[in-house]
């Protein structure tokens, strides 16, 4: 790694690409579908519970979509305590440190859909100065720093999760920022101070915490680090492995009450990601390919792409698969052990502690890429530094210099190619897919009537984000199922359906994912119930007296 200063142009181009990366982050943010996901953000931000909702809503009563969004606001009723309780109950797989952050910020902006999501929007602009240090760090220059910097501004996928109202953009940063510190740390400097070496442990230790406190599997990043420690460190620096265990010690100290209560409430956890245990082995494979393209071109394709769609993406991965298969290739010919293993320890971690058991028991959360942060952090370092290598160190070779120009201008055109979709887009992949663009029908056909009621007694995780794309004439006669309170409310989930009595003075009757209980109550009330749409799996339809 003999290169430190970049040429001007790499640096004029980065800082193009940055500000487009920053417009594309805040372009559009309502736009897209507020999907389950991040409608149950709000709920725990509002400090509701899932229980509460359920047991306030009934058929006695006819709402509107604000009815329901209510708790899903801020309000003077519910304090920063209710928020915890909510994850500790219903959620107590997701560490509150995001959802504190998430309160905060509502009670100062509002709760709107916009506003939530431009606080991930604003964590993730702290990405930048974070991938520059860790750059830095690794490799020692300016030049691979830009080009990371250029790289993760432009990615899709770090697009994509800046504007989703989750944890995924903070869990980016705190994997960044805990390995840059961990790096300084263990920097072998014979003259460094040893109060200044004190405070470089100690800043490990509180990015660590805020790892911990962030995202459950920020545990992968943990151990990437403890494995680099004992390697690296190999037994011989005493000091250096005493100050490690002490931050690391440290740190998981801190995180133990959140991890005792994910652990005290395993099967609540169990009882809500039951969704993640089905996949076939083909499949799944499939999606690692998809996954790894993502990170730098992204136009929406998802399972249900058609041969047109796959004849573009399957060239499109190949390639993609191959720079990234040979940046690894370059980098660890390339580098001294203490560069390349951290980055191949935050991929391996991660990959292999979610895709073993998904491979030995069935799963497919090693094919979700939220899952695969710190997998995306070392695949774009790798590429940042072949890509840095081969334009700062080919300065003689004309033809190599211009390949790899071009290679460097089409992935930065395809980044911003995919970002340009994107925020046009109201459905994609990270949403639900199929089921994402059912709901916007169902939202479509039920809006274009004059005076609309619908009757349900679906799932209230699919009923929430619906209400998001009602209009306001939309009247709700609903008496929901439970999700996240099923296992903690026995009651909720061993509850008789009701029969509703259908009210008059409205045009149109739908009836929304209906349980055959309903639909067999319904039907003996004298109406006869047919298909909204000609697409039955809209799972909409119509009620009409008989």
């Amino acid at each position: 790694m003999s290169f430190k200063l970049p040429q001007k142009w790499l640096i004029f181009l980065a800082v193009i690409v940055l500000v487009i990366g920053i417009l594309l982050r805040f372009a559009n943010l309502d736009r897209k579908f507020y999907w389950i996901d991040e409608t149950y953000t709000s709920l725990r931000v509002s400090g509701y519970t899932e229980a509460e909702i359920i047991k306030q809503i009934s058929y006695q009563k006819i709402t509107s979509p604000s009815d329901l969004q209510k708790y899903q606001q801020i309000n003077s009723e519910k304090t920063l305590s209710d928020t915890l309780n909510s994850l500790a109950t219903e959620d107590p797989q997701h560490p509150p440190l995001y959802y504190v952050l998430a309160r905060y910020w509502a009670q100062w902006f509002g709760s709107s859909v916009a506003v939530m999501r431009s606080l991930p929007a604003v964590i993730s602009l702290l990405l930048f100065p974070a991938i520059y240090w860790l750059a830095w760090e690794l490799f020692e220059s300016s030049a691979v720093a830009w080009m990371a910097i250029a790289i993760f501004a432009i990615s899709p996928y770090h697009i994509l999760f800046a504007q989703e109202a989750r944890q995924y953009s903070l869990w980016t940063v705190t994997t960044i920022l805990s390995s840059a510190a961990l790096l300084r740390a263990m920097r072998p400097d014979e003259n460094q101070n040893p109060l200044a070496l004190v405070l470089s442990w100690a800043l490990y230790a509180v990015t660590a915490t805020l790892g911990f406190y962030t995202h459950l599997l920020f545990v992968c990043v943990a151990a990437a680090h403890a494995i680099y420690v004992a390697v690296i460190a190999n037994w011989r620096d005493v000091k250096t492995f005493i100050a490690y265990y002490i931050a690391a010690f440290t740190a998981s100290i801190a995180f133990m009450p959140s991890l005792v209560n994910t652990v005290e409430n395993f099967n609540q956890v169990r009882s809500t990601t039951v969704w993640s245990e089905q996949t076939n082995l083909l499949r799944l494979v499939s999606r690692w390919v998809g996954s790894l393209s993502i990170a730098f071109f992204d136009i929406g394709i998802d399972g249900t792409a058609n041969a047109t769609q796959l004849a573009l993406l399957i060239p499109v991965g190949i390639m993609i698969l191959a720079l990234v298969g040979y940046a690894l290739y370059f980098l660890c010919r390339q580098t001294p052990k203490r560069v390349w293993l951290l980055i191949l320890l935050l991929i391996a971690t991660t990959a292999l502690f979610l895709a073993v058991p998904d491979i030995m028991k069935g799963g497919r959360r090693s094919a979700n890429p939220r899952y695969l942060v710190p997998c995306y952090v070392g695949i774009q370092l790798a590429v940042a530094y072949l890509l840095s290598a081969k334009i700062i160190n080919n300065l003689d070779n004309f033809k190599q210099q211009k390949l790899w120009k071009i290679v460097i201008v089409a992935l930065f055109s395809a980044g911003i190619i995919s970002g340009g979709v994107s925020s046009q887009a109201d459905s994609w992949w990270n949403k639900g897919s199929g089921w994402l663009r059912a709901q916007l029908e169902v939202a479509e056909t039920v809006n274009q009537a004059t005076n609309p009621l619908i009757i349900s007694d679906a799932n209230i995780a699919y009923i929430m984000p619906l209400s998001y794309r009602l209009e306001l004439k939309v009247k709700l006669l609903i008496e929901p199922r439970c999700y996240t309170s099923c296992y903690k409310n026995r009651e909720l989930a061993q509850k008789k359906p009701q029969s509703p009595q259908i009210p008059g003075g409205f045009s149109e009757l739908f009836l929304y994912r209906p349980s055959s209980t309903l639909r067999s109550a319904i039907q003996q009330q004298n109406y006869q119930i047919e298909p909204a749409d000609a697409n039955v799996e809209l799972n909409l339809w119509k009620i009409t007296k008989k």
